[in-house]
């Protein structure tokens, strides 16, 4: 079969840009999501985070000198978990924990781009933990971030986490309510 050179072009420019892609993955070190990239939430992580999570909050906590009454659980949102993913890849790739993002976004901004309408939200950030129980754990143990999962005002959560190519990993846990 003879290929004119405009097919050969064609062709090599679909290949490139099929396996290019992936060794850019590669490059930057991303290697686990609680959330992945497509959007399809790995339900055993998902029960990782919404387990503890939920107990805590259906059955009160003191969180440092304060003691929250029991509230709702939360329920698991895939905007959320995907803006919680997007935080956790940027600071991976970056190597920073912060509530701000690389390019300035704070929270507000990142769930504006994933189509989350929301009439409250709030953020834990953390790494090093090795699993989700782990940074669930952690901030629940942390006054500020207990204070955050313990608030009445959520009804929905997503968390996410990716690794950097040391081996960090980045943990966000995006806590909100849908104005919708």
């Amino acid at each position: 079969m003879k290929v004119h050179n405009g097919m050969k072009k064609l062709l090599f420019t679909s290949l490139f840009l099929l396996i290019f892609p992936s060794s850019l993955l590669c490059g930057c070190g991303t290697i686990q999501y609680v959330s992945s990239p497509s959007g399809v939430v790995d339900h055993d992580t998902a029960e990782q985070v919404l387990k503890p999570l939920n107990e805590a909050r259906t059955k009160g906590m003191t969180c440092g000198s304060v003691y929250f009454s029991a509230v709702q659980p939360v329920r698991w949102n895939a905007k959320l978990a995907r803006a919680a993913l997007n935080h956790s890849l940027d600071m991976a790739k970056n190597g920073f924990m912060g509530h701000k993002g690389s390019d300035g976004s704070g929270t507000d901004e990142r769930l504006a781009r994933t189509g989350y309408s929301w009439s409250a939200y709030g953020e834990n950030v953390g790494q090093g933990y090795r699993t989700a129980g782990e940074a669930v754990n952690a901030w629940l143990k942390s006054e500020m971030h207990c204070r955050n999962i313990m608030a009445p005002d959520f009804k929905e959560a997503g968390a996410a986490s990716a690794k950097n190519k040391n081996l960090r990993t980045f943990w966000t846990l995006v806590l909100g309510t849908s104005n919708k």
